[in-house]
């Protein structure tokens, strides 16, 4: 019952304060580019302001497209619960807070994601996609073959139970294999939260998020809120394998949480900012590659016991 509460903890606390981590990266990009840049809550007024509007949908959509914000932002919401944030070890929850539960959820999510896009009739929408579609053919083998390592080394896919035994010291970077991997699972990290290059920040709503351009009023809201969710996730996911630092205290591990995602906030704006801009496939194509083939160095230091 305790691991439920906590659970639900994670997931209020991740809905109360997604939006000022979107906030300050806002402020944050602006500042770098020489703007006044928006306020830091300007994503809570923008939220606000969705979810007190009405819904508009084409006339061409079927139910999926109108049900898609609300599955989506249950996927992402599951997400976040069943991350080990505040509980580890042998807890209730580890009948859900699985790897292989983590890696459907997200791939649940880009289904999700895209089925609406086809759906709302919008050919930008169907660009984003595709876009999508492209994106999860080189990142999921990256992010499963760093899964499968640390599954192995563990010897269970357990979330909690990983948990522990990353924070009891049995498992950790004296170990070659699993150093390696966690450099594939950050890039792999990065992608998801949907930045540059392999995002297009002049062209969001049209390309990367075509879908929802077709949403408006609540349901714009909640698809954001979504999105913004699954990037706390993602991000919490990488800190919960790689960097499993707690203390007893699970309010105190749920306040380490938050400010290391604040952290990776940051970077990632850094690298949004002054890193290099490419096309979508020539970005996959010099980063992802090279990524896939560190996860494999990985897999295969861990073959031969190193």
């Amino acid at each position: 019952m305790q691991t439920i509460l906590l659970m639900l903890l994670q997931l209020f606390v991740a809905i109360l304060l997604v939006p000022l981590f979107d906030g300050v990266a806002r402020n944050l990009r602006g500042k770098i580019q020489s703007r006044v840049g928006y306020p830091i809550l300007q994503t809570y007024y923008d939220i606000f302001k969705l979810l007190k509007r009405s819904r508009t949908m084409p006339n061409t959509i079927h139910w999926f497209f109108r049900a898609s914000p609300y599955m989506l932002f249950s996927i992402s919401a599951l997400l976040v619960m069943i991350m080990p944030i505040s509980y580890a070890g042998n807890s209730e929850g580890g009948m859900i807070s699985d790897i292989f539960v983590a890696v459907y959820l997200v791939a649940a999510f880009r289904f999700v994601f895209g089925v609406a896009s086809i759906d709302s009739s919008n050919p930008y929408a169907g660009v984003g996609a595709s876009r999508e579609s492209l994106i999860a053919v080189y990142v999921e083998p990256i992010m499963i073959i760093c899964l499968i390592i640390i599954a192995m080394l563990t010897q269970t896919t357990n979330l909690p139970i990983i948990k522990g035994v990353l924070q009891n010291g049995e498992i950790g970077y004296h170990i070659a294999s699993y150093a390696v991997a966690s450099i594939a699972f950050l890039w792999a990290m990065y992608v998801e939260m949907g930045r540059k290059p392999f995002d297009i920040a002049e062209a969001e709503q049209e390309v990367q998020e075509g879908v929802i351009g077709e949403y408006s009023g609540r349901d714009l809201g909640v698809a954001q809120m979504a999105l913004m969710l699954k990037q706390y996730a993602m991000i919490s996911f990488f800190l919960v394998i790689f960097m499993p630092f707690g203390f007893e205290n699970p309010l105190l591990n749920l306040a380490l949480n938050l400010v290391e995602v604040g952290v990776f906030y940051i970077g990632a704006i850094l690298i949004d900012n002054f890193g290099p801009r490419f096309r979508i496939l020539s970005s996959l194509k010099f980063n992802a590659l090279g990524i896939l083939f560190i996860s494999l160095i990985a897999l295969s230091l861990y073959i031969i016991g190193v």
